[in-house]
């Protein structure tokens, strides 16, 4: 058994009780027998440069990284991967051999992974994502790599619009305004927004959706497989549809293998995640 004890790992974030990370983790280190000190913590919105940095001038060797701090992780970080250049934003960090701090996002190589796990996603797919913010920033620059067209909605258009200058060089990316085009179709739906109750916009887009049509939802839930995105949609016919717990274990899994150089498993990880 390949032991790291001396080594520690983390996640940083604000909230952060809610996090599955430490457990998923531990999962991996049964799996492959690399046992590692795997934690999390809570760090105050003003101090989470300080924070990384105590961090790894002491044990530690790796970290993952949460809402709000991606953003500042990409800017904190010495190299950086070509998936964090792409989307200026950063969820797991490591520390090289000479000190410097190696950035990367592993959300998009999650989210495409899990897609095809699903057999939701094929090349030269059509896909709609649903909010501007920094998950979406994290998964196109992967879904364009992919050869897939993106369309980009939200309710703040300036925010759309910014997403797609910054990504138009990778792919094929552009502004879809619901109101301007009706009579469009999509392979692919994802949500990247919170899943806080918007009935009205998820009603202004069912005209988008028919019997073929994926829905995916980055977020998830302890006690359902049907966020509430996903339940307006499952109770109007739809079928198709899964929730982010895949995408999850399988981010986890791209930041595991960047730290050991070895990929986990992934499956049975997201089926002992459903139990």
């Amino acid at each position: 058994m390949r032991k790291i004890h001396s080594n520690e790992f983390s996640v940083f974030g604000n909230p952060i009780n809610h996090t599955k990370s430490p457990y998923i983790h531990w999962l991996f280190s049964k799996q492959t027998n690399i046992v590692h000190n795997y934690d999390y913590m809570l760090v105050p919105l003003n101090k989470f440069r300080k924070v990384v940095t105590n961090f790894f001038l002491h044990k530690g060797m790796g970290a993952n990284v949460t809402i709000p701090f991606k953003e500042e992780a990409f800017l904190i970080s010495d190299v950086l991967t070509d998936y964090a250049k792409a989307s200026r934003s950063v969820n797991t960090l490591k520390k090289l051999g000479n000190g410097k701090i190696l950035g990367d996002n592993t959300d998009g190589r999650g989210i495409l992974y899990d897609l095809k796990r699903l057999k939701f996603i094929k090349r030269t797919d059509t896909i709609l994502i649903i909010g501007a913010g920094g998950a979406s920033r994290g998964i196109i620059f992967s879904l364009l790599s992919y050869d897939c067209n993106i369309f980009i909605t939200n309710r703040t258009m300036d925010r759309a619009i910014n997403l797609v200058n910054d990504f138009k060089k990778f792919g094929y990316i552009s502004i879809f305004s619901i109101d301007k085009f009706r009579n469009s179709s999509f392979d692919l739906i994802i949500n990247t927004t919170s899943n806080i109750e918007e009935n009205s916009f998820w009603r202004s887009i069912s005209h988008l959706i028919d019997k073929d049509t994926y829905l995916y939802d980055i977020n998830y839930s302890d006690s359902n497989i049907y966020t509430p995105f996903l339940l307006w949609f499952a109770n109007y016919g739809v079928r198709m549809l899964s929730d982010g717990i895949g995408m999850l274990v399988s981010q986890a899994a791209y930041s595991f293998y960047l730290w050991h150089n070895v990929l986990p498993n992934i499956e049975p990880v997201i089926f002992k995640l459903r139990q």
